[in-house]
């Protein structure tokens, strides 16, 4: 693709590589970019033109943390960025996984499209648990509607206990929602593809928010490493959960 000239790469990666997620932002006509202890803020119109970024290591502490842990310094204890969701028109909503910790924040992209702020509120930054992975490496997947952040994830540094959640949404409704936790897990060991908020019909009050999967058998022996692909649904209204 590069020897046609079909393509056109980003120059400016040098310091954060390893790209997680990205964001088009089509009004503004920019392309928001998720690395390692990074995120880039491209141009539409030209990738390597005046395109500017922030830089979100993980705390010293936590690094210091996930190394005791056994974890690789350089590609598991830093902070890889693996949300990146429009909140409203003035902010994105971002995670990372904080070298095994994972944290959120905002980035305010300011009113008006012909000056865009791109500034992280490094003063609201709250726990990423529930909405963003531990694991870099690990399949993830999230979508943000009405304010509400809807992922599909791990809960625990092992990444054991995979779970659908709920979290964000209005000021007076900010509280976590997730599948229930028992001995017999909802999910066996999860591996999310992707999630997308779809309407059923012309009434907004049964939309669903469906989740793709891949999760091993929970039937038979517990020898059986069967595979299955799944879909998952959650009823935004209602909040009751579907499988199949």
């Amino acid at each position: 693709l590069l020897l046609s000239n079909s393509c056109i790469p980003f120059l400016g990666s040098s310091e954060g590589l390893d790209f997680q997620t990205l964001l088009l932002d089509e009004e503004r006509g920019k392309l928001l970019l998720g690395a390692k202890d990074h995120i880039f803020l491209l141009s539409l119109v030209d990738l390597n033109k005046n395109f500017k970024k922030i830089f979100w290591p993980a705390a010293k502490e936590r690094v210091e943390l996930c190394k005791l842990a056994g974890k690789d310094p350089n590609t598991e204890c830093a902070n890889f960025i693996r949300v990146l969701q429009p909140y409203n028109k003035t902010h994105i909503y971002v995670c990372g996984t904080g070298a095994f910790h994972p944290i959120c924040g905002y980035i305010d992209l300011g009113v008006y499209k012909e000056e865009v702020i791109f500034k992280l509120d490094t003063h609201n930054l709250e726990s990423g648990r529930l909405k963003c992975p531990f694991d870099p490496q690990q399949p993830f997947a999230s979508v943000m509607t009405d304010e509400y952040l809807y992922s599909g994830t791990a809960s625990d540094f092992l990444g054991k206990d995979t779970a659908f959640t709920r979290s964000l949404g209005p000021t007076h409704d900010h509280h976590y929602i997730r599948t229930d936790i028992s001995e017999h897990y909802w999910l066996n060991g999860a591996k999310f593809i992707g999630t997308f908020p779809i309407p059923d019909t012309y009434n907004p009050d049964d939309d669903k928010i469906y989740f793709f999967f891949r999760e091993s058998s929970q039937e038979g022996s517990t020898s059986d490493k069967t595979i299955l692909s799944r879909v998952g649904r959650v009823c935004k209204e209602y909040l009751y959960f579907e499988g199949g």
